[in-house]
Order: C-alpha cells, then sequence, then structure tokens
C-alpha cells in the first residue's frame, strides 16, 4: 500500500445516467483547456498548439471540436485526469488522479465564476451578442477578412479581459500572442465560458462540488497501471 494524492469531486443528489457522462466530458475539456493555456507545456507541444490557433478557420464547430482533440491529445499520459474511484452515495465522490495544481486551478477557476453569479452570464450574453454584431457589420461592409481597426482591436481586447476575470483565465496576454487574432482569442474564451458553464450548473443543483483541496489515500500500489 503507498499514499496517493487524489482530486476529489464531491457528488450529491441524483445524478441522470447521462450525467456520468456529460461532467466529465465536460471537465476533461475545462482540464486541457487550463492545462494547455494556463500552464506552460513544452516548446514542440506548444508549436503544434501555435499552428492549430492560426490555421483553423474559427468560423463553425469543427474549429472548436478540433482544437479540444488537439489539447487533449498533447497532455502527458501521467497527467491526463484518471477515475481511481467512484462512490455514489449522498454524499458521494469521483477521485481523480490528476496533476494537482491543474486540479486546484480548475477548482478556483470555477469558484471565480460561480462567484460572480448573474453578472458573468450576463456578461457572456452581451459579449458573444456584441461580437456576433460586429461580425456581421464587417460581413455588410466586406471587411470580414480586412485587418482589425485599432479600435476594434481595443474592443475585442476588453471584451476578452472582461470574460477573463470572471473565468479566472491568468494567461490572456498569453493567448493573445498565441492566437495572432483578438477575435480568435475572444472566441476561445467564449467557448471556455459556455463548457465552464456547464459545470457550474452542477454545482448550482448541489449535484457537484469542486473543493479547492488535494486529498490523501492509500491505495495498492499496483492500482495506477
Amino acid at each position: 500500500m503507498e499514499e496517493i494524492e487524489v482530486y476529489r469531486v464531491l457528488m450529491d443528489e441524483r445524478w441522470e445516467l447521462e450525467d456520468l457522462y456529460d461532467f466529465p466530458y465536460t471537465y476533461s475539456q475545462i482540464h486541457s483547456f487550463i492545462y494547455c493555456f494556463d500552464f506552460n507545456l513544452d516548446e514542440n507541444k506548444e508549436k503544434r498548439i501555435d499552428s492549430s490557433l492560426i490555421n483553423y478557420p474559427w468560423q463553425g464547430g469543427y474549429s472548436y471540436t478540433n482544437i479540444y482533440r488537439v489539447l487533449q491529445g498533447l497532455i502527458p499520459k501521467e497527467d491526463t485526469p484518471k477515475i481511481a474511484e467512484i462512490k455514489y452515495a449522498s454524499p458521494g465522490w469521483i477521485d481523480l488522479f490528476m496533476n494537482p495544481d491543474v486540479a486546484l486551478q480548475v477548482a478556483k477557476s470555477v469558484g471565480i465564476l460561480v462567484g460572480a453569479g448573474v453578472a458573468a452570464v450576463e456578461g457572456y450574453k452581451r459579449i458573444d451578442k456584441a461580437r456576433l454584431e460586429m461580425a456581421r457589420n464587417r460581413k455588410k461592409q466586406q471587411m470580414e477578412f480586412a485587418e482589425f481597426s485599432a479600435n476594434e482591436v481595443k474592443y475585442l481586447n476588453q471584451m476578452s479581459e472582461e470574460l477573463a476575470k470572471s473565468l479566472g483565465f491568468e494567461s490572456l496576454q498569453k493567448l493573445n500572442a498565441r492566437t495572432k487574432n483578438p477575435e480568435v482569442t475572444l472566441k476561445l474564451l467564449l467557448a471556455h465560458h459556455r463548457r465552464m458553464n456547464k459545470l457550474t450548473e452542477y454545482i448550482a443543483l448541489g449535484k457537484a462540488s469542486l473543493p479547492e483541496k488535494i486529498e490523501k489515500k492509500l491505495t495498492n500500489k499496483f492500482s495506477r497501471r
């Protein structure tokens, strides 16, 4: 037996069958975003991500689906979240083997969004509406593929800063440098917000809780193989 660290997601109330898919899937995407954009990867992996950020069209769901696949595929095996134990009771839990620093950052970020409450939801709606309006206007003026003006860049950056703050995302400047496009940065943050909001719904319904602490437990030393 050995003592190991796990991150424990607390479960309560009654989960539906689809929750056992939706929650881990959403958590995994959020984890990959934070792991790859809020922490440092090695240079080759960062170049692989940057290539996708610059070359994807970012005009539909394809780009978003594939960027998450790219992010998840670049996380080292030892840091990819794996289920150590599930106990369904009241209360119950899901114990995860994963990088503890990233686990705590996910919990902290979700806590910030929960704390922002209605203001974060309304801010998301307002920002997404403004982004769509800007895109429509540029298309009308046949400028959709032209460089953004200084005022447009400023406005896009302001919206990204507001989103990043409500999401607890700490590496906005670096993300901007990697996308080389303030609209792509904003679209990524909006996509991240949609996924984060799914987790806040679990918390609001009392189905899950994400503590900002790491648990220690005894386990068979072969159980992680």
